[in-house]
């Protein structure tokens, strides 16, 4: 009877264990997904990693599944692959940018924008909340651009503030974990592949706002060369994971800490004045680049 209740023990504490070591990671193929991935492996977690695009890592603790975060169907047909599945962590690192003045602005523009960075959010929620294990937590990838001090990022900080509003709120209905992460700019394809993206938006650049957008071009194209590595974010990502009480919000760069302080200390007036400030003496460098 003893070897029986010792084998059902070491069972149940198998079955434990394994359940609190399974990641979901929403969006694994983008270069800050594939950074926490290598470490969560390294780490002894298996992690079922979601993307439109194929992860290009090989290990027998990961899993591979196409997801479509803007399709409540696609959630719909992972969460029946993994009923079964218990995660300490689910993961979210899906996000696009979209750049317009506000004047501009379409609407679908910023449909397509909360789409993904907030509805997207709301999916992962909805169908996978209900799979993590007691104390598990949802950690989000979010921005700097939280802090909303980015003027013709609007769509973008837009979507990013109100994603960490509806998790913040989640987490205090439901009483589960959640962590946002908000870097600054770090150097991956996000840049160019929001250059892509905004080829049109890029377009409505004109008259006052012409030097601006020429300064955002040329930024965004050196962030893709010069900014902070994605490993630094990896690793925010590793920690949190691993923490038992992490911060709900961990700013990664100097940059980010920069918002936070600015956010918070600074008066909105006061803040104004040296966005505009800044505005005017960017878009004066970029005509003077031009020339």
């Amino acid at each position: 009877m003893l070897r029986i209740m010792a084998f059902v023990l070491v069972l149940w504490y198998k079955k434990f264990m394994d359940e609190n070591k399974n990641v979901l990671v929403i969006a694994g193929s983008s270069q800050i997904g594939i950074e926490a991935i290598r470490l969560m492996l390294d780490g002894g977690y298996r992690v079922y990693a979601t993307s439109r695009n194929p992860v290009d890592i090989e290990d027998k603790n990961l899993l591979k599944y196409t997801l479509d975060v803007t399709d409540d169907t696609s959630f719909c047909a992972l969460k029946e692959k993994l009923s079964d599945v218990k995660f300490c962590a689910v993961i979210n690192n899906a996000g696009i940018a979209i750049a317009s003045p506000v004047e501009f602005l379409d609407e679908f523009e910023l449909q397509k924008q909360l789409d993904v960075n907030l509805f997207g959010l709301l999916r992962v929620i909805k169908h996978f909340s209900s799979c993590l294990v007691k104390d598990g937590k949802i950690i989000n990838i979010s921005s700097m651009a939280s802090y909303g001090v980015y003027p013709f990022l609007s769509p973008y900080c837009l979507s990013k503030r109100a994603a960490d509003i509806l998790l913040r709120s989640f987490s205090n209905e439901a009483g589960i974990k959640y962590v946002s992460i908000r870097p600054g700019a770090i150097r991956t394809k996000f840049w160019t592949d929001s250059i892509e993206q905004n080829r049109e938006n890029f377009k409505k650049f004109t008259g006052k706002y012409e030097n601006i957008g020429k300064y955002m071009l040329d930024n965004a194209r050196r962030n893709s060369l010069c900014a902070l590595e994605p490993a630094a974010v990896g690793r925010a990502v590793f920690k949190a994971l691993n923490q038992k009480n992490p911060k709900c919000v961990i700013n990664v760069g100097l940059d980010a800490h920069i918002c936070a302080f600015a956010s918070k200390f600074l008066s909105e007036d006061l803040l104004n004045k040296f966005i505009r400030m800044a505005l005017k003496l960017k878009s004066r460098k970029a005509n003077e680049y031009g020339k």
